[in-house]
């Protein structure tokens, strides 16, 4: 059952909150049920502008908090207010009435982020719609790298459609929680005015993992819900191949396949930087996945709010280096405007690729969760600086494993959203990302320095590792591109380190003599007693003198 409240009493109340007539205007078209790009477009300003306005409205109805619910709590506020003038809690409306605010939806938004300014994503946000509010999708997973603007684009999607379903819950996984109690906590909301006479620990405990998840079902059957988790990765094993579910996590696995498989009225939406592995067969008319694409119309707008102009050439650039990294480009737009006087082109000139530190601890965890072997690879790619082949990596790596094993670990750095696989011809390559190919690199130089240092204080090879595994002399870019276009080699970049390290402590002269030696007793070794050590030595110490 629907009440509508006249136009002019909403004029009214918003009077005497101080609300201008552009706000008002604003929060007017919002309340009956336009988007703000729909409001952008007739009021002939920026979306951004809208929520600019939007925020100001909620801010004079001292309506807080991180959740994307707050048109619909202004609603509830405008619906009190309008029932305690009439003195009744239940009424017809009469003529005028400019938009229905129906009786309140169970709204559950968690911990999720706050979205008073959204750029772009029409084409996603439309796709999402369709899927999930047409279609009736069963469940849908949004992947992609950390930083893409995946969690923003849920909770944007969840609040422009939330009227279509009778509950809208949002959730994080970053806590692990587990499975039992994930389960037991969604009944007890859904359960609502007829909740169990059991505690939440005793249902836990009570009842099964499958029965569980049959309750749940119901539910979802009786009752439209979009339930959204956010952070999926967290529930997933780390230092293995992408996909598989931590110890005491694989519950969420049942889960998945259960909400995928059988008839129900809701929507269940995965967000995740790590595709877990039971989608690709899952996947079908009612369970789809979505990445959302990289975006210069976003970039624009994301540096258009800092005031920055960016000539066309300097979005070339910034968007091969930061790949479309939305967290990253944000990042970057404060830095120009904060510390380069809005000027693009000097920071594009002073810096090579900035990675700030906030970025460069989700690119460490993102490496960290990589098992051994996509490590490797990863070294591998970065190496090469440019895209590589399967027969390349397969012809340069000493463990000659098997294509099967190769490919599975491929896979799995796809199903992290950290490689790209591309089609060159006849030929299937892969490259790392910009940003995390420069995390990787500068691990790597850490690293070989760390052992050409080992090297020097034990005269020997014994503790070496990536000196032996990885040819460091194989950059393809070099081949490819002029040397100022290109970027400096992994060598190179040794070479930097280590000269910087020399001058300010012992000199060039004994080192280079003492890598000199230990090269030199390689010279009767095996490529299976030492791999690259020998080759790569030789390499460096060219490179020092």
């Amino acid at each position: 059952m629907t009440t509508p409240i006249p136009q002019n009493f909403v004029q009214t109340i918003a009077k005497q909150r101080a609300v201008t007539d552009a706000e008002l205007e604003t929060v007017l078209m919002a309340l009956d049920g336009q988007s703000t790009a729909t409001i952008a477009t007739k009021l002939g300003i920026s979306d951004i502008a809208v929520r600019k306005r939007l925020g100001e409205v909620y801010k004079k109805f001292q309506i807080g908090g991180n959740g994307p619910g707050k048109l619909s709590e202004l609603r509830h506020q405008l619906l009190f207010s309008y029932h305690a003038e009439q003195g009744t809690s239940d009424f017809n409306g009469g003529k005028g009435s400019l938009f229905k605010i129906g009786i309140r939806r169970q709204e559950n938004w968690g911990q999720a982020p706050d979205v008073t300014i959204f750029y772009g994503r029409t084409e996603e946000l439309t796709t999402l719609k369709q899927w999930i509010v047409s279609d009736n999708c069963r469940l849908v997973a949004l992947l992609g790298a950390a930083g893409s603007g995946k969690t923003t684009l849920s909770v944007q999607f969840a609040s422009q459609v939330q009227n279509e379903f009778d509950f809208v819950i949002w959730r994080s996984l970053r806590s692990t929680p587990a499975p039992s109690d994930f389960l037991a906590d969604l009944i007890q909301l859904f359960s609502n005015q007829q909740k169990s006479d059991l505690p939440l620990g005793e249902l836990s405990k009570a009842i099964d993992l499958n029965d569980k998840i049959s309750r749940l079902v119901e539910y979802l059957r009786k009752q439209r819900c979009l339930l959204i988790l956010d952070d999926f990765e967290a529930i997933l094993k780390p230092k293995e191949l992408a996909g598989h579910y931590r110890e005491g996590c694989e519950g969420y696995r049942d889960l998945i396949v259960r909400l995928s498989e059988v008839n129900h009225n809701s929507c269940f939406v995965l967000v995740s930087s790590e595709e877990p592995t039971e989608l690709t067969l899952l996947a079908g008319e009612k369970v789809r996945s979505l990445k959302p694409a990289i975006s210069e119309e976003i970039a624009r707008d994301i540096f258009q709010e800092k005031g920055l102009s960016v000539r066309d050439q300097d979005w070339e650039i910034l968007l091969a280096r930061y790949g479309g990294n939305l967290l990253a480009l944000k990042i970057v737009a404060t830095t120009i405007h904060e510390f380069f006087e809005g000027n693009v082109l000097k920071f594009l000139e002073a810096t090579a690729l900035f990675v700030e530190e906030h970025i460069s601890n989700l690119l460490a965890q993102q490496f960290d969760r990589m098992s051994t072997s996509e490590q490797e690879i990863a070294y591998w790619l970065a190496i090469a600086q440019s895209p590589i082949s399967i027969e390349t990596l397969r012809e340069k790596m000493l463990v000659n494993s098997s294509l099967s094993d190769l490919l599975k670990n491929l896979d799995s750095l796809g199903r992290r959203s950290l490689i790209d696989k591309i089609s060159e011809g006849t030929e299937t390559v892969f490259m790392l990302g910009p940003l995390i190919v420069q995390y990787v690199s500068d691990r790597l130089v850490d690293r070989i320095r760390a052992e050409v240092l080992e090297t020097i204080n034990t005269q020997g090879i014994a503790k070496m590792q990536l000196l032996k595994t990885h040819n460091l002399s194989i950059s393809i870019a070099q081949e490819k591109e002029s040397k100022e276009d290109r970027s400096l080699s992994i060598l190179e970049l040794v070479k930097n380190r280590l000269q910087a390290l020399f001058m300010k402590t012992t000199g060039f002269e004994e080192p280079l003599k003492i890598l000199t030696k230990v090269a030199s007793d390689l010279e009767s070794k095996s490529t299976l007693d030492v791999g690259y050590a020998r080759e790569n030595l030789v390499q460096i110490i060219a490179e020092l003198q």
